[in-house]
């Protein structure tokens, strides 16, 4: 019985291994030619493979050359206001709240809610009039003026904004004991 067992199993074993391979070893060419290589920085064409289609998602974006800004003839200034955009509410808000807190003696808050409408608001040359000026009320001299100065920047083309912010400078510097940074700032402002 034994015997017949083991017979059997060889032939089974045979049996399997006389069958078709359906694992194949890759098999490379080497007899076919590679195509000649294209010198460097030449365009090669590349063969389309079918089923593959590109389409664009939208259309393809309008690039337009920059205008250029107006220049002023000779001797002509130029008086055109920028609009003032809109505030936020929440800008609104803050600098409302930060005027009450000026008013009622609560300098830091005032200057955290204000820091908060300048990341909200970084154009709005209200922010950087109310923020140097509580600057100014706590001491930081230093720091008020360059929150105004920065906020003159901001404020090209709106007059009424410069003139306040120039006023500020001319406020903050003299405290800050620079008699004549402030006389200057005077004239800047005079100017609006």
């Amino acid at each position: 019985m034994k015997k017949i067992c083991l017979m059997a199993a060889f032939a089974a074993l045979l049996a399997g291994c006389a069958g078709p391979n359906p694992y194949r070893a890759p098999v490379e060419d080497r007899g076919a030619r590679a195509p000649a290589a294209e010198p460097p920085g030449s365009v090669v064409p590349v063969e389309e493979t079918p089923g593959v289609q590109v389409i664009p998602v939208g259309e393809a974006p309008v690039i337009r050359a920059q205008r250029e800004a107006p220049q002023p003839m000779s001797g002509q200034a130029i008086t055109e206001t920028l609009p003032v955009q809109p505030q936020s509410p929440a800008v609104v808000a803050l600098l409302e709240n930060a005027r009450s807190d000026t008013g009622s003696g609560d300098l830091r808050t005032a200057q955290s809610r204000l820091e908060r409408a300048l990341r909200i608001a970084p154009r709005d040359p209200e922010v950087y009039i109310q923020l140097a000026d509580v600057q100014r009320r706590q001491g930081q001299f230093l720091q008020a003026e360059q929150v105004a100065l920065k906020g003159i920047s901001i404020a090209s083309g709106q007059d009424s904004a410069l003139r306040r912010l120039w006023t500020l400078v001319a406020e903050i510097r003299n405290e800050g004991g620079n008699s004549a940074g402030a006389a200057e700032a005077r004239q800047r402002a005079a100017a609006y």
